[in-house]
Parts: structure tokens; sequence; C-alpha cells
């Protein structure tokens, strides 16, 4: 075992400063979920800037609730503009929208940490806190606004509530009042059922974390009260709170997508209505139902941890067949706990044949506790191959993987900025969809004509061509990944000229062609200017 004591401050100190300066700096873009169903919806309600507003947001049928963005990034970037608008009076630049958003969820990871602390004892804790803040995931996913960043935060809160349920109700009497006690007993009740029904009503997958957390909290409250009824009465306060909550989320949802409270509005029974169809995830893409478990998991954990999760699930599961006597420790009961609600979670997710390994995220923090408890800790060899293998996926997720796609809408930025007098068209090729929010374009400019932006992500040249000649605008820029651009045809490629190389950009779409081309040009995207007379002759 690793003794960790003499080195622990300093270690996970600078892990602290590497997860800042990947959520500051790190600009790779791991899905185009992380911007579509956040930040782009803000920064158009806010701060009036053109963003691109997909179909989860329909209000015939929508899919995501407003709360939870709104209270991610909605409130920082309003609070910033009434700042900054009182200083300058300009709208926030894109650069410091993609700070603002990036640190409002490096202050949320932290509160994954606060819940480790809570939820592991020493000497195990500094292992665990250690465990989560080299993971990768924290420094790729957990600081980015993806819906499973703010999913992951909200369980391991109600993991903590519901280990000081346990505690409360297990102590002994005289170490606490019995006022001081009921009081505890009852707030932390309180702030799980609030956040049981946040979680629920932002994804629905979260059920699978809330039910096996409210059993035992139903089970530790009907021991405290000593009967039925007094359980009634202890629970129907904090009953209450959830009901509430789930009641301002369909009340605020009505007026946002209908202007009035008196039309229903439930996201969440929408969210699984759509994907129980097979036909509505074909359009994302079908996976084997295994993916999660042997490839998604492991990917998210490392092979390690995952071998060692799967063992601490099996024991917990044989341990509580043969009954365990005597009075458990809140502890026990978090790690029976945790192993209900992965096995639930994978069971319920591996159902549904659309499987992409950020679904998982919220159940890294638990099974790092899992782990961290268990009676085995890994030796030094495991070690060398965690810090290899989070290493590597840090680099690649954080900041190569479609990492040339936010640079290069800040650089566009600069020059329209620069060009105001002229109209522009902007077109993405090849790339993951560019969020429009980093233009940093009033939307006014958009309806005017004044600026267009095409995405036609994997379209064929011939989209490409097609486009170029039917634009008028003075200024036509194509971003596309250089292993692309130089395959262009003889005829075309004399029509464009590079103008800014943006370093790295990883496209796992296109491996063979940037191999082919070497690894610097094959992991950089280009911004080229394209002359218009040339492609109109050369077409």
């Amino acid at each position: 075992m690793v003794d960790f004591r003499h080195s622990f401050s300093r270690i996970y100190a600078a892990l602290w400063v590497a997860r800042i300066l990947f959520a500051l700096y790190g600009t790779g873009y791991i899905h185009p979920d992380e911007h579509m169903q956040n930040a782009e919806i803000t920064a158009a309600d806010i701060l009036g800037y053109y963003t691109f507003r997909s179909w989860e947001w329909d209000p015939t049928f929508p899919l995501r609730a407003v709360i939870p963005v709104y209270m991610t990034t909605g409130l920082p970037f309003f609070v910033a503009q009434r700042i900054y608008s009182a200083l300058s009076d300009q709208t926030l630049g894109p650069a410091t929208l993609f700070r603002l958003e990036r640190l409002s969820f490096l202050c949320l990871s932290s509160l994954l940490d606060m819940s480790v602390a809570l939820l592991v004892p020493p000497p195990m804790r500094s292992f665990a806190l250690l465990l989560l803040s080299s993971s990768y995931v924290t420094h790729a996913f957990y600081i980015r606004p993806f819906s499973n960043s703010l999913e992951s935060v909200i369980a391991a809160l109600c993991l903590v509530f519901l280990n000081n349920i346990v505690g409360i109700v297990s102590s002994d009497s005289h170490e606490h009042s019995a006022k001081s006690g009921n009081a505890a007993l009852h707030w932390n009740l309180h702030a799980l059922c609030t956040l049981g029904a946040f979680g629920t009503s932002m994804r629905p997958t979260f059920f699978t974390f809330a039910l096996p957390i409210s059993f035992q909290a139903l089970r530790y409250s009907y021991k405290a009260a000593g009967s039925i009824s007094r359980t009634g009465r202890l629970l129907a306060l904090p009953l209450c709170s959830g009901i509430l909550t789930v009641l301002c989320f369909a009340v605020t949802d009505a007026l946002y997508y209908w202007g009035t409270p008196f039309h229903p509005v439930f996201p969440c029974l929408n969210f699984l209505r759509y994907n129980s169809s097979a036909d509505n995830l074909a359009e994302h893409g079908l996976h084997p139902r295994w993916l999660h478990l042997f490839v998604n998991l492991p990917m998210l954990l490392s092979p390690w941890v995952w071998f060692l999760t799967t063992c601490n699930i099996y024991h917990s599961f044989k341990g509580s067949i043969h009954g365990a006597v005597g009075r458990a420790r809140a502890l026990d009961v978090t790690r029976e706990t945790i192993s209900q609600i992965i096995v639930l979670f994978l069971a319920m997710l591996c159902v549904v044949p659309h499987q992409e390994p950020r679904f998982l995220c919220p159940i890294v923090l638990p099974a790092i506790v899992l782990v961290a408890t268990s009676s085995r800790w890994p030796r030094k060899a495991f070690w060398v191959t965690w810090i290899m293998f989070n290493v590597v996926f840090a680099v690649v997720f954080g900041i190569m993987h479609q990492g040339g796609v936010v640079p290069s809408l800040l650089y566009l930025n600069t020059r329209m900025t620069d060009n105001l007098a002229t109209t522009t068209h902007i077109v993405y090729w090849k790339t993951y969809m560019p969020p429009r929010r980093f233009l940093g374009i009033p939307q006014q400019d958009v309806q005017s004509g004044k600026v267009a932006i095409t995405d036609l992500a994997g379209a064929a040249e011939s989209a490409l061509v097609d486009t170029l000649v039917s634009t008028s605008s003075d200024v036509v820029y194509v971003v596309t990944p250089i292993a692309v651009y130089k395959t262009l045809p003889g005829q075309v490629a004399p029509c464009f000229t590079l103008q800014k190389r943006i370093f790295p950009h990883l496209d796992l779409d296109h491996i063979r062609e940037t191999s082919e081309i070497g690894w610097y040009d094959g992991l950089t995207l280009g911004v080229c200017t394209v002359e218009q007379n040339c492609i109109a002759s050369a077409s």
C-alpha cells in the first residue's frame, strides 16, 4: 500500500491546479451536447447572441428542463453581464463566456471532492480524493457543462445526505441531544428529497440513484420514528419539499416554453418517451447493449478500478445475502447503497441501445468510494498504470479531441470585429458542430444577412463547392482539418488561402488522412478564406 500522509497535500494541490488549467484553457470538444444542452441556450436568452437551438428545445416536445441550465450558466452570464455593462457598456466577449461556463462547473466539481471527504473516513480519505482528483473524468468531463456532470454532483450530494441520516439515527443517544438530532435529521431529509426531485426532473436516469437511496432513507426514518404513523409524520414535510421542487420545474418549464403556467410541461417524461423508441435512437447511432459494461465503464474508470469495483459489488451483495450481524455503520450502508445504485444504473442504461461513455459519469464517484473503502488497496504498480491511463485520456479529451473548433470561433470573432462593414459567410466542414455563441454575433446580424453560418458536418466535397458558389458574401471562411484541406482537387485547391493553423485538433473520423500527411498537419485545423470567382470558374 502506498503511504500518502506526507505527500498528499502537495499532490492534491497540484492536481487542483491541473483541473483549473484544464477548465479554463482546455479547448477539447468531447460532444456537441456539452454546448447544445446548456450554454447555447442561455447565451441567446440572456446575452442576445446568435446560437443554435437544437431539437431538444422544441416547445412542442421539449426534452430539457430550464432550471438546471439557468442555474449553472444562466446565472453566471447574467451577473457577469450586469457587471460588465456597468463598467464598459458592452456585451460579454466569447472568450469570457467560455471561461465563465467552465468556471461554473469547476466550482460544482469541488462539491464532488467535498462529498468524497464526507463519505470516506480517514485514512482511506486521502486515497479516495487522489483517485477522484487524478481521474481524467474530473479534468475532462466534470468541468464541462454536460447535464451528466450536474447529475454526478447531485448524486454525490444525495449519498452525503443519506450518510448523514444513517449516522444520526445510528449514533448513541448520549452523543447527541434529542432536539439537535431531530433537527439535523429533518434538515437532511428535506435536502435529500429536494435534491432527489431535482435530479429526477432533470434526467430520468437519476431515478436509479433515487430508488436505493430512498429505500435506505425510509428504512432509517422508520428506525428513528419507531412506528409507521410517526414515520409518516417525519417524512411528510420532506416529501412536500420534493413535490414542491417538481412543481417548480413544471411551472418554470411551462412559462419558458409556452409563456403560461397553465400548460403543463414535463421534459423528463418526454425524455423517456423519446428514448424508448428505437427509431429515434437509430438517428444518433445504435450500439450493442454490452458496450456500457465492457467498454465504456472500463474506459471511464480504467480497467483496474473497473475490476476492483466489480469485485466489491460482488462481495457487497454476497454479504447482504448472508446477512450482516449487528448494527450497521453509516459506511456499510453507503457501500451497500452504492452497489445497488451501480447495478441498477447499468441495468437501466444497458437496456437502451444508444450508449455513450459520458452517460456513466454519475457512477464514477460512487465506484471510487466503493474501491477506496474496501479492505484491499492497490499497490504501486496500480499507480503507474493509473497515471499513464489518465494522462493519455485527459490530454486526448481535454485538449486534443476536436480541440481547434472553439479557438477557430474565437479567432473568427476577432476577424469579424476588425471588418464590421463586410458581410461574412462561415462554413464549417468535416468538424463537430460549431457552438455559435463563441462567434459573439448578435442575432440581428444573422437575421439581416450580414453574417451567415453553414455547418456542412461530414458532407461530400460537392456540397462544399455548391455552398461556396451560391454565397454572395464579401468574405467567405472555410474551417476544416488540414488533412481534409490537402485532399481538395487541383482545380479547387488554389481558390483557398490558409489564414490560420490551430493546433492541436484531433479528428478521429479521419485517422487515415491524418497519418498520411504527418502528425503535425494531421492534428491541425485550418481557417481558410475563399476566392469566390475562382470557385465559380473551377466548378
